[in-house]
């Protein structure tokens, strides 16, 4: 008998089985993996009801998610030992942080500023010291965008609110079109450029934003390159190569500091840019201009987005012996849906995503667009439920989700073809991948009605939610943000991976890190840990092609739910069993470690663990050892085996509202 055929077999047992007594159970309305729930929600369309991520089910080698675990490292202190030390003995293999342009030397480009030289080179020789992968951000931010000088002149006249024209003291080294104003209002340094110097009077390109009192002290900074501009231009030209140099630069700093310049990987990757969010004045000079000159009028201004992520590839590629091993992600994609695979350069590894899930109410906070129900139709119904949780950006009930670039069916924002398969370069499909370089659930553990205890349990649940679920589906690299709270007062109950007691400790003039660090260790960073083991158990790092295993069906007997419909077919209940996560992950020809939980749409309300009964295949159920086990409480949890033959299986099991870990080791398949 055929393994399709056994498995047909032990589906009708199971139907018998059913029909002879067992409880009636709910069941999926369709298969598991359903390309509908992807495919029938098109851009510009929302449903509360499909989960584009169950329209694919891989199994994806473990070694993905063992060199996926990341953290951004916001370390604002000089010695960083410790915080690297507590995050790679706990799982973290790589972590984000910046270099941006505005470090490096005005008079010297192919060094940083000293006073930020020496933190930069702690960062990356704790990097080195405990085997953590740094992903360099490569940024222009608005406050010190490129290579400047900055003086501090004093005011020889007063000047008033939309004043074109100021009077210095001294006006000497300072240069027309690249010295400005700098951090009036806001921090934007050079906001008001010099667009003519006449003895100690500047001519300003934009107004004073407030009055300023003769006597007083300005900041007046020189920068080394023009905002980026028309391209052609000779302003976009001198720019765009002081761009990529600062890119080289930075390239031999990181090598020289990992040790790895002789080496075929130097050890490290680079994204391109941070946010559109804020901080992008400088992509621009029409944001330097209020009337634009001729010059710079009826071009694109958001050419920029591509064109500097091509500059630096070309970099990489004129230069492969010094970018050997290096990774390039295009961080532009971070805060927009626009950047597509088939448009990256062949260069480009990947897109990158900033997947913050908000805080909703529905009804109340619908998007606009064309609400899909159940069966794909528009219709105006939407179902009244709360949402807080890490996968909300991989779902339909925004447009915009990111399984338009992870996932590998290719699709089509517009006009423009979006999938991880959607690129050929020389007539080859050239896949790229997905790195979420900043993410986390960035409400409700600050709510202080919320005690220390239970921030730690959600950040420890959507940790681990955040790193089963996105390094299954497509994503290769998820840097959570941040390594350490950014409000010290609020300790564990913000955003920050690294226990707030370490963090303290860490602080301390001539601290150690303790022998037992077990209670300054946060539980996210233990699960995490414990789930780097299990995936470590084993592991083929050579393994590239998988052996599939598959939920083929699930069933349960409490019809829990997410949300109530109305009762129709159209508004149906969101059924637990239909927000069910199973995600495999295989260590090697024989062992798989499969995540699997309920991906409840509010983290804040808990969920008790419910029973669930699975129907799989992929693996002799007869022959496979199973166990299941608990990172959070580090505990194997019972799980029932109720039927197997050939390459299938029938088990029912406890799911909770994060990652358990269904462990298979099947010696038939060695």
């Amino acid at each position: 008998m055929n393994k399709r055929s056994t498995l047909a077999a032990l589906l009708a047992a199971i139907a018998v089985a059913g029909a002879q007594g067992c409880a009636n159970a709910g069941s999926l309305s369709g298969p598991y993996i359903d390309p509908d729930q992807f495919t029938k929600v098109p851009f510009g369309s929302q449903s509360h009801w499909a989960q584009p991520w169950r329209s694919y089910g891989p199994t994806v080698p473990a070694s993905t998610f063992v060199n996926g675990t990341g953290a951004v490292f916001n370390v604002i202190y000089e010695n960083p030992d410790m915080i690297a030390k507590m995050l790679a003995s706990h799982g973290i293999h790589h972590a984000r942080v910046e270099i941006g342009w505005g470090l490096m030397s005005y008079d010297d480009e192919t060094k940083i500023i000293p006073a930020q030289e020496k933190k930069v080179l702690a960062n990356l020789t704790a990097f080195k010291k405990y085997g953590i992968r740094p992903l360099i951000l490569l940024n222009a931010h608005q406050a010190g965008p490129c290579p400047y000088k900055l003086t501090q002149q004093v005011l020889a006249a007063d000047a008033h609110t939309g004043d074109m024209t100021v009077q210095l003291k001294d006006t000497s080294g300072l240069k027309v079109g690249y010295s400005g104003l700098s951090n009036i209002v806001g921090y934007v340094m050079g906001e008001q450029l010099i667009t003519k110097i006449d003895g100690n009077t500047l001519t300003l390109a934009k107004p004073v934003p407030k009055d300023l009192t003769a006597g007083a002290t300005v900041q007046v900074a020189t920068l080394k390159y023009r905002p980026f501009s028309k391209p052609d231009t000779d302003d976009y030209k001198e720019t765009v190569a002081g761009w990529q140099k600062y890119v080289e630069s930075v390239t031999k700093i990181v090598s020289d500091a990992l040790g790895t310049t002789d080496a075929k990987d130097k050890g490290f990757d680079l994204e391109v840019w941070n946010e559109l969010t804020f901080g992008g004045k400088y992509l621009s000079i029409n944001n330097y201009y209020p009337d634009k000159p001729s010059k710079y009028q009826d071009y694109n201004e958001r050419s920029i987005y591509t064109n500097l992520v091509k500059a630096t590839a070309d970099v990489a590629e004129d230069h492969t012996s010094e970018f050997s091993g290096v990774q390039i992600g295009d961080g532009f994609a971070n805060t927009m849906p626009w950047s597509a695979s088939s448009e990256e350069p062949a260069r480009v590894a990947a897109i990158d995503k900033h997947p913050y899930p908000p805080r909703r109410s529905y009804p109340k906070n619908n998007p606009r667009g064309n609400n899909l129900n159940a069966k794909y139709e528009i219709d105006p119904y939407v179902p009244t439920y709360d949402a807080l949780f890490p996968e909300y950006n991989a779902t339909s009930i925004q447009t915009e989700n990111i399984v338009r670039d992870m996932g590998p069916i290719t699709n089509n924002v517009g006009k423009t073809a979006h999938g991880r398969l959607s690129r050929t370069v020389n007539g080859t499909v050239k896949p790229t991948t997905v790195w979420i370089t900043e993410t986390n659930v960035s409400a409700g553990v600050d709510n202080p009605s919320v005690s220390n205890e239970t921030a730690l349990l959600v950040k420890a649940k959507t940790t681990l939610r955040f790193y089963s679920f996105f390094l299954n589906k497509g994503v290769s690299k998820v840097d959570l943000y941040a390594a350490m709270s950014n409000n010290r007062k609020l300790g564990d109950k913000e955003l920050g991976i690294v226990q707030a007691n370490f963090v303290e400790l860490a602080l301390k003039k001539d601290a150690e890190y303790p022998a037992d660090d077990s209670s300054y260790t946060a539980p996210a960073l233990a699960a995490t840990s414990r789930m780097v083991a299990k995936m470590n158990n084993g592991l083929d790092p050579s393994l590239t092609k998988t052996h599939p295993i598959s939920l083929i069906s699930i069933s349960d007997t409490h019809d829990h739910a997410q949300f109530k419909g109305d009762g129709t077919s159209e508004h149906p209940d969101l059924y637990d069993r239909d927000v069910f996560a199973f995600l495999p992950f295989q260590v090697n020809s024989h062992r798989f470690v499969i995540p699997y939980y309920v991906m409840t749409r509010d983290v804040m309300k808990p969920l008790d663990p419910e029973k669930f009964t699975l129907t799989l295949d992929g693996f002799s159920g007869k022959k496979a050892s199973i166990t299941v086990y608990d990172p959070i409480s580090d505990k194997t949890v019972p799980f029932t085996l109720e039927s197997a033959g050939g390459q299938a299986a029938k088990i029912t099991v406890t799911a909770a509202d994060y990652p358990y870990l269904l462990i298979i080791d099947d010696p038939t398949l060695k």
